[in-house]
């Protein structure tokens, strides 16, 4: 089983528990401009530790009420869908696309129209999932 390579300036982000991971998510209830940086620096993060795709679901989730700056919205732009793109992403992926869909659905759906037309099934449903969401607007 290949294992992914974490950069080192994310080294120590997969180091973090789960319950490390919770009480950041928690600091997102009454953000801090730290705290929204170290999310966000932990949801484009490629790791996969215990819990963490639940934990970046979690922030995803609560990042939706948080104001971002130009700077955090285009790196989660581009980190989840690229994640997206590749097929590489981990349970609980429709917090991630949910907080994409919110920050610029439209280049979500010019993203998932490509997406739409993937050789993996599982990049498919889900880029059919975000387009659905032209229909409903």
């Amino acid at each position: 089983m290949p294992t992914t390579k974490v950069a080192p300036a994310h080294a120590q982000l997969q180091m973090l528990s789960k319950t490390d991971l919770h009480s950041l998510a928690d600091g997102l209830l009454a953000p801090e401009p730290w705290i929204v940086d170290r999310c966000v620096e932990f949801v484009i993060a490629e790791t996969d530790g215990h819990w963490h795709g639940r934990a970046r679901a979690m922030m995803c989730r609560r990042l939706k009420h948080c104001d971002l700056g130009r700077t955090h919205r285009t790196q989660l732009l581009a980190s989840i869908l690229g994640r997206l793109d590749s097929g590489a992403f981990t349970e609980q992926f429709k917090d991630q696309l949910r907080l994409v869909i919110h920050l610029d659905l439209q280049r979500a759906l010019e993203t998932c129209r490509g997406a739409a037309m993937s050789a993996k099934p599982h990049v498919r449903r889900y880029a059919q999932w975000v387009l659905a969401h032209e229909q409903n607007r």
